[in-house]
């Protein structure tokens, strides 16, 4: 497939990132430590993936992942698709429901729900105001984005129902612990679960099945967040040399860190950077 060229606006700052996006590509399986909310605002509908469901994103759905979900884009065949991705933090929604009045904790009930009309609208406002360079300040973003994210939660989220909290804390085998400590340390070498699951005396299968109940990721899914945590970061607020950002996450040959950034985000590393917009965010309220 000769894929559509790749228009791309991104705002980031301490509530996450917001991209608005006209992609036909595929994205491998991944899996993030915020809330994925995807919003299609045109072309051709698309469809993810999340484990054994196909979740189809077009002009009447919407898409929402919590934290840790995994989940897949597959091509398009049709055309590319204009989305509007928002990749949240939780610390920053518990400050949104804190500052209502409302119980931190928020998760989605399900991961494709049926668009309403004020979650459209604001959908299209925020998508218009990035990709027109119209949020210059954080004020103006940030008052775009708690309107989307306050139809989003009236919409989705039953006031009635008991928050469980994506938050709350799991239990911490002490071998999962000290894979945690590794993986941290030695990340950007994209060390060997074999090896990982070896040192903390565990089999493979009993080192995935610890690590998911204990994390809620797979142990994959966990490393290769905190490399492309680190390189969006380098990419966003940084003048490093990609070959140079490359090199320090560990892939060796700059194609290899291209080609596993666009396999994440759908564009090449030296645009993302062009795109990015990085706004210093005040306090909520």
């Amino acid at each position: 497939m000769v894929h559509a060229q790749t228009p791309i606006w991104i705002v980031s700052g301490d509530f996450g990132r917001a991209t608005v996006n006209l992609t036909d590509r595929a994205l491998v399986e991944h899996a993030h430590q915020q809330f994925n909310m995807l919003f299609m605002l045109g072309g051709a509908d698309t469809k993810f993936r999340s484990g054994t469901l196909d979740l189809a994103l077009d002009e009447g759905s919407v898409l929402l992942f919590n934290p840790w979900v995994p989940h897949l884009k597959l091509a398009n065949e049709a055309g590319p698709t204009m989305i509007l991705s928002l990749i949240i933090e939780t610390d920053w929604i518990d400050r949104v429901l804190e500052a209502q009045g409302l119980r931190p904790g928020l998760i989605f009930p399900r991961p494709r729900e049926q668009v309403t009309e004020n979650v459209r609208m604001q959908a299209e406002r925020l998508a218009a105001a990035i990709s027109r360079d119209l949020v210059e300040n954080a004020a103006d973003r940030e008052a775009l984005l708690l309107d989307l994210i306050d139809a989003v939660i009236s919409a989705y989220i039953a006031p009635d129902v008991e928050r469980t909290g994506t938050t709350a804390m799991r239990p911490i085998d002490f071998r999962i612990r000290k894979a945690l400590n590794y993986i941290h340390e030695h990340a950007f070498e994209n060390p060997r679960i074999d090896d990982i699951a070896r040192m903390v005396g565990l089999s493979r299968s009993r080192f995935f099945e610890q690590f998911r109940r204990c994390v809620g990721a797979s142990p994959q899914h966990y490393i290769d967040h905190i490399r492309m945590k680190a390189a969006t970061r380098s990419l966003s607020t940084s003048d490093e040399p990609l070959v140079e950002i490359a090199d320090q996450l560990g892939f060796g040959a700059h194609s290899n860190f291209t080609r596993f950034f666009a396999q994440h985000m759908a564009v090449s590393p030296s645009e993302f950077r062009r795109q990015t917009h990085q706004l210093d965010d005040p306090p909520l309220g």
